[in-house]
């Protein structure tokens, strides 16, 4: 599946995204509008392609490459109520993040046969306090990722 869409948010806002490829998940989060991330992923030292190597053990990656679908979810209002607590974004969005591979990895909502090929070991947040909210938030959020995803999907332009 290919696919585009617009982002409406400004610059600085916190969003968590996910990449698609062939059947690799790579979910991030980001304090910037999600393009400017995930160009850099896409660099030959961008994470997504060291990760895609990695699990292609240095094989051909252009079948990975022409599958690529790019998602994401704002955090501004999802988030509101807690960013307080931890001086802005930052702390939350990364808790939200964590969450959301540790459901994604933990229950296969994507399929038995996708790859999560990210990981939160050095950026989970460590004193967190709102772990129950962060939960539900990221259900929703990826009940809202399944949903975008459908093939008819009117939200969601294909190139």
């Amino acid at each position: 599946m290919s696919g585009s869409g617009i982002v409406k948010s400004g610059y600085f806002t916190p969003h968590v995204y996910f990449i698609f490829a062939h059947d690799v998940i790579y979910i991030g989060e980001t304090q910037h509008i999600p393009v400017r991330r995930w160009s850099s992923h896409l660099d030959k030292s961008g994470s997504f392609t060291k990760k895609l190597n990695n699990y292609l053990d240095g094989g051909c990656m252009q079948p990975y490459l022409n599958t690529l679908s790019f998602f994401s979810i704002s955090c501004f209002e999802l988030l509101r109520d807690m960013q307080s607590e931890y001086c802005g974004y930052r702390i939350p969005t990364q808790a939200l993040e964590h969450k959301m591979h540790e459901i994604v990895q933990s229950k296969g909502v994507f399929g038995s046969n996708i790859k999560v090929i990210s990981e939160t070991k050095k950026t989970a947040p460590r004193n967190f306090f709102h772990w129950n909210e962060i939960e539900d938030i990221a259900e929703s959020c990826i009940t809202r990722m399944l949903y975008l995803r459908k093939e008819d999907n009117p939200f969601v332009y294909k190139l």
